[in-house]
């Protein structure tokens, strides 16, 4: 959820790089994993060298027409992509407001514990609709994520790793921090800035 705001001054944007339908797009692609901070921006796995990773057209009724713009791209794990249910929410709302587009505003929506990415307002179907299209609940992935957390925990508690101990470990292993939203609810820590 961390990675799917836009970037005002994004070189894509500057440069009027666009999706080639029959083209390389790999510079396209480089330059999404970049701003991404080298995580996929569906599941947040930290992406490793051997992961496909697609450019994704998140409003699928949008790709290959002049509506398809920088604003409509993401770099996901193709596995991710093919989670996404684009039938079923065709024409949503969130594809107008775009309202996860703004980290601010994602957050005052979205909340994550125990494993799961939920609304924040019940009366807020548009924020569970879109948890839902993404498939941040799926199961493969929530046992993958839940998984991940379970290892680090049980890895820094044998350890007996103080909190800073734990930031100095995934400043030298970074593909570690896999599911960042919900290792910072594990340890109650935002370990965004250690991207930076």
């Amino acid at each position: 959820m961390k990675f799917l705001s836009k970037i005002p001054d994004s070189k894509i944007l500057n440069e009027g790089i666009v999706y080639k339908l029959n083209g390389d797009n790999s510079i396209l692609r480089e330059l999404l994993i970049k701003e991404q901070k080298n995580y996929c921006a569906y599941t947040e796995k930290y992406l490793q060298p051997l992961d496909q990773v697609d450019i994704e057209h998140f409003d699928a009724s949008k790709k290959d027409t002049e509506n398809d713009n920088y604003y409509n791209y993401y770099a996901v794990i193709t596995t991710a992509n093919k989670y996404k249910k684009d039938v079923k929410y065709k024409g949503a709302t969130f594809f107008r407001n775009l309202f996860f587009q703004d980290s601010f505003e994602l957050n005052k929506r979205i909340s994550f514990a125990n494993n799961i990415f939920f609304e924040i307002d019940e009366a807020d179907t548009e924020a569970r609709d879109f948890i839902d299209f993404l498939g941040l609940n799926h199961p493969k992935l929530s046992e993958e994520r839940s998984k991940h957390i379970q290892r680090m925990k049980g890895y820094f508690d044998s350890s007996n790793y103080s909190l800073e101990k734990i930031k100095e470990y995934f400043v030298q292993y970074k593909s570690e921090l896999s599911f960042i939203t919900a290792l910072n609810a594990a340890f109650d820590y935002d370990f965004i800035e250690l991207l930076n």
